[in-house]
């Protein structure tokens, strides 16, 4: 039987293989890029919400850095920002990016997630988009709680598995998903409220699927606003229907 530390360290290479694949062939998703719209609109709405408590003498990582855009782009909102992503070559163009920009409050590295060389209670803030899914759960929350200050908070935005059609829509696709990747379970929910008793989580994302074929069309900020107050009803903490959700939004705080 393989020692469960052995399955992690190969999690960990496959992943970082297929990573290193895509940023030399963004083609292979292309296809999924269209939903990444919706994603883009709650990322922005998070962003209001993170930074309206972080002050410039935090230190704030983006857990599952990428291409390191988000740091880039917002350098100037904290005091120190790292990166990490398990992709040398996403890591790579990243810390490029950071030189040619001549901004020298954010580094990025190479790194697992679910095991980092960071101390104790290193982190302000953590933030991190569409990451926790790819990894060990159960590995990764114990890490995060490990490297989060005691009154820091932890921001993810993550898939939900517990939409049937949205689970037959991925069985259907499985070449533009890494083979481990597992969109949050309600197991996962109830991991995530044990470890972080102070936990806020958000659900997102129903009805404003039905947003992404206008995509390119005037309306689509409006239909896209329109559908979005309509699921914050119907996917509200308190109704059954909230299991319909694409995405949630976690807080994560001890």
């Amino acid at each position: 039987m393989q020692h469960p530390n052995d399955q992690l360290h190969e999690r960990v290479l496959k992943e970082k293989h297929w990573h290193n694949e895509i940023s030399e062939d963004n083609d292979k998703r292309s296809d999924q890029h269209k939903y990444y719209t919706i994603m883009l609109y709650l990322n922005e709405q998070l962003d209001q919400e993170i930074y309206s408590g972080v002050h410039n003498e935090h230190k704030f990582l983006d857990y599952g850095c990428g291409g390191g855009d988000y740091l880039i782009t917002r350098s100037t909102n904290f005091n120190i920002g790292v990166g990490i992503d398990i992709s040398e070559a996403l890591v790579e163009w990243a810390n490029q990016r950071t030189k040619e920009e001549n901004i020298a409050n954010i580094s990025f590295s190479v790194m697992d997630a679910m095991n980092t060389t960071f101390t104790n209670e290193e982190y302000n803030t953590i933030r991190g988009s569409g990451i926790l899914h790819h990894l060990d759960i159960n590995a990764s929350l114990t890490e995060i709680k490990r490297i989060l200050k005691d009154n820091g908070t932890a921001y993810f935005i993550e898939p939900l598995n517990t939409n049937p059609l949205i689970r037959l829509y991925r069985k259907l696709t499985p070449d533009v998903r890494t083979i481990d990747e597992q969109p949050l379970r309600i197991k996962d929910i109830k991991l995530i409220k044990k470890l972080f008793p102070a936990t806020e989580i958000n659900y997102y994302s129903f009805l404003t699927l039905l947003a992404v074929p206008f995509r390119n069309k005037k309306c689509f900020q409006k239909l896209l606003s329109f559908l979005s107050a309509i699921d914050s009803i119907l996917l509200s903490n308190r109704s059954p229907l909230k299991w319909l959700a694409w995405i949630c939004i976690l807080k994560l705080r001890k």
